[in-house]
């Protein structure tokens, strides 16, 4: 503490403190009429507390939502991938559209946010993705200060109650077995699609992700067992790709294969050996699903080339890699598979379409019984 007595015969005293946001040395002072010990000690406890007046009010002064916002954000987009880092950016402008720039954090309620929710019009699933920003957002924010206690928990999502399109939807994102065996028989008839057949055969056998197919290699395929420990990275391009982390914390896991899958992996990598010898352009990586060059079979171009399979085979339904996906859940639920065994074969933690899936087959199966009970007279 320093002081120093003025013309008019009172005393200032001053203290240093660090700003702690620039780590500048600023200073703030107090004004008392006499220099005495006594004097000085009161002096320093009002420096003291104005000090940790100050410091206080830098760590709650009010921010605006939209800062912090952006603050969590450019922490977080560091775990993402590059399509989850686009989706977000596409959910994070829905909310700048309601939460413009002015509003504070700490001036946010439930009642407000609540508003937000009722006045959008986005699938359950999208809505739940908004939500889980803003609920992160707001923990951001607890964290460090800036809100006393975070007002997501009062907010409530309503679900829209189901109707008859919704259940035709769900018709839609999964094949019948006599469909997806169709769609594979009409890729394997044409010559430069018979490899995307072998894929598409193993997407619907195992019911993995694209991604993690496209990256095995023959090392990952132990006896009757396929070993998934992560997904494409593409970020150099397909013909410099590598394996990246899976894509949930359930994406690494043990898969069992069925003998026609088993046939179709070995048949596939004898086509790739033999390729490789008598093919001056193929370029071995590796990779047990490849196109004629050796590189990892490119997911829109699959996209593509099932849009026009399906075309040909009367199939009107939206055909992307994922289809098969879904349409091995369908099975496993026909075949009353547990859901949490299915869970764990596909390498879900919780995926709203795989339950709804798994939903509409079984309550399906329901029915299809009492309509042989009642046949039976029963």
């Amino acid at each position: 503490m320093f002081w120093k007595e003025r013309s008019n015969g009172t005393f200032i005293y001053g203290e240093w403190y660090k700003d702690p946001y620039t780590n500048e040395r600023k200073r703030t002072h107090v004004t008392l009429k006499s220099n005495s010990k006594q004097a000085q000690n009161k002096a320093q406890k009002l420096l003291n507390a104005k000090i940790e007046e100050i410091l206080n009010k830098s760590r709650t002064e009010a921010v605006p939502f939209r800062v912090v916002k952006n603050e969590w954000y450019e922490g977080y987009k560091g775990s993402l991938r590059p399509s989850s880092i686009r989706s977000t950016n596409s959910a994070m402008k829905i909310i700048d559209k309601y939460f413009n720039e002015k509003i504070l954090i700490d001036k946010l309620d439930a009642r407000f946010i609540q508003k937000f929710f009722n006045s959008i019009e986005y699938s359950d699933d999208y809505i739940g993705a908004l939500k889980s920003i803003l609920n992160q957002v707001f923990e951001y924010a607890e964290d460090k200060g800036m809100v006393k206690q975070s007002p997501m928990h009062k907010v409530k999502i309503i679900k829209k109650a189901k109707t008859l399109d919704d259940l035709k939807r769900v018709e839609e994102k999964y094949l019948e077995q006599f469909e997806a065996e169709a769609l594979i028989d009409e890729l394997y008839r044409r010559p430069n699609t018979y490899r995307l057949g072998r894929l598409a055969e193993f997407l619907y056998l195992m019911g993995t992700r694209i991604g993690e197919a496209v990256i095995l290699k023959p090392f990952d395929i132990d006896d009757d067992i396929v070993r998934i420990t992560g997904t494409i990275d593409t970020s150099k391009g397909y013909k410099r790709a590598v394996k990246g982390p899976p894509k949930t914390l359930k994406g690494n896991r043990d898969i069992s294969m069925t003998q026609r899958t088993i046939d179709l992996v070995k048949r596939t990598t004898d086509e790739n050996k033999l390729d490789a010898l008598t093919s001056s352009k193929y370029i071995d990586q590796g990779f047990i699903f490849v196109t004629k060059s050796g590189t990892p079979i490119q997911t829109n171009s699959f996209n593509l080339a099932l849009k026009k399979a399906g075309a040909r085979v009367g199939i009107r339904k939206e055909l992307t890699s994922h289809i098969f996906r879904h349409t091995h859940v369908s099975i496993l639920a026909e075949m009353n598979i547990p859901l949490k065994v299915i869970m764990d074969r596909i390498g879900h933690d919780d995926e709203k379409i795989t339950n709804d899936i798994y939903t509409h087959i079984t309550n399906k199966m329901k029915i299809t019984v009492i309509d042989k009970l009642e046949s039976y007279g029963l």
